[in-house]
C-alpha cells in the first residue's frame, strides 16, 4: 500500500496513565497575559471564610470530579471565589476533526488511538520517536497516515502498528468528517474538533488556596477542555509539558473525551509543587452549568495545541 506511511514498531511503549504530571516551561506573564487584556467574571461559588489555612484536603482525584459533563472545576476551601475565562476558538469546526478510539479499560494515553482528518501526506517523518536519551514515558507511540477522499488520515496510538492499520482501513469519510467502524475489541470513546471550541479556566490566588508557600504568590488555575488533540499530542510526545502555560499543572481524564488540568504560575517546579498540585485535585470539585455564570469574561482565541 504505497499511500500508508507507518511509524514506529509493535513494541509495546510504557504507558501515561490518566494522571500526568506536566512540567511546563512558560513564564507566568505569558500565559496569564494570552488571549487579552480583559477582566474575568466571578464563578458563582460561594468561598470559605478565610481562617489562615485552608481545610485538610483529601488526597487522590475525587470521585465528584468524574461525574457527568463537567463544564469546569473549582477548588474547595478558596478564601475568595476564583474568576472565570472561557477561552473560545470560533472556528475550531473548520480545523481537523479527532476521534479517540480504547480498549477496554483504556484511559487518557492509555491502550487507544487517536484519528486525526485532515493531515499533511507525513507528519513527524523526520522524528517519529523521543531521542534515545529521553525516559521511557516519553517516547513517541506509533502512527500510520494513509491517503483519504484526497487528504489524509493520522492514527496515532500505542497500539500495536498492526491494529493501527485496521483503524486506518475502517476509517471514512461522512460530510468531510472521519467515522469509524471499530475492529472488534476496540470501541470509539469521543469525537470531536482537534482544537478545543472552549477551555474553562477558573483563577485563584494561589495564597487563597493555602499552598503559597509550595506554589509561590502567583496565580492558581483550574480549565476543562475537549481532549481530542491533547491526547493525540500525549502520544506523540509521551507528555503534555507546553500545552497549559505556566510552571507545572496536574492532568487527568473526568470522563472519556474530556481533559482537567489544574496548574500555577508562581515558584520553579519541584516535587514540593507537584505534591500541592495533588493536594488542590484532592480538593476540586466539578461545576455544570448552574454553576458556571451564563457570561464569564469571553476571549475569542486560536486553542492551539502546540
Amino acid at each position: 500500500m504505497p499511500d500508508v506511511v507507518t511509524f514506529g514498531s509493535d513494541k509495546r511503549f510504557p504507558v501515561v496513565g490518566a494522571v500526568v504530571v506536566l512540567l511546563l516551561a512558560l513564564v507566568a506573564f505569558l500565559f496569564f497575559n494570552r488571549g487579552g487584556s480583559e477582566e474575568a467574571a466571578p464563578v458563582t461559588v460561594t468561598p470559605s471564610l478565610c481562617t489562615g489555612s485552608a481545610p485538610a484536603p483529601s488526597l487522590g482525584f475525587p470521585s465528584a470530579v468524574t461525574g457527568a459533563s463537567p463544564v469546569a472545576i473549582v477548588i474547595e476551601g478558596a478564601c475568595t471565589a476564583g474568576a472565570a475565562l472561557d477561552r473560545r476558538d470560533t472556528v475550531a469546526g473548520a480545523g481537523p476533526w479527532t476521534i479517540v478510539v480504547r480498549r477496554p479499560g483504556g484511559s487518557l494515553g492509555h491502550d487507544g488511538a487517536v484519528i486525526t482528518y485532515p493531515v499533511a501526506p507525513s507528519p513527524g517523518a523526520a522524528s517519529p520517536a523521543a531521542p534515545s536519551t529521553a525516559a521511557p514515558s516519553a517516547a513517541a507511540r506509533g502512527m500510520v497516515v494513509k491517503a483519504l477522499g484526497g487528504e489524509h488520515v493520522r492514527v496515532r496510538g500505542d497500539l500495536p502498528v498492526a491494529d493501527l492499520r485496521a483503524i486506518a482501513d475502517r476509517v471514512r469519510l461522512s460530510g468531510g468528517r472521519p467515522v469509524l467502524t471499530p475492529p472488534a475489541g476496540l470501541s470509539v470513546v469521543a469525537s470531536g474538533t482537534y482544537r478545543p471550541a472552549s477551555i474553562r479556566e477558573v483563577r485563584y490566588g494561589t495564597a487563597d488556596l493555602g499552598e503559597r508557600e509550595a506554589l509561590g504568590g502567583g496565580l492558581t488555575f483550574t480549565g476543562v477542555a475537549a481532549a481530542g488533540g491533547y491526547e493525540d499530542h500525549l502520544y506523540a510526545t509521551g507528555s503534555l509539558s507546553s500545552v497549559f502555560g505556566g510552571n507545572g499543572a496536574i492532568a487527568w481524564e473526568p470522563q472519556p473525551g474530556l481533559i482537567a488540568f489544574i496548574g500555577y504560575s508562581g515558584a520553579e517546579r519541584s516535587e514540593a509543587a507537584d505534591e500541592a498540585l495533588k493536594r488542590l485535585a484532592g480538593r476540586a470539585r466539578a461545576i455544570n452549568g448552574d454553576g458556571w455564570r451564563s457570561t464569564p469574561t469571553v476571549a475569542v482565541q486560536s486553542n492551539d495545541i502546540p
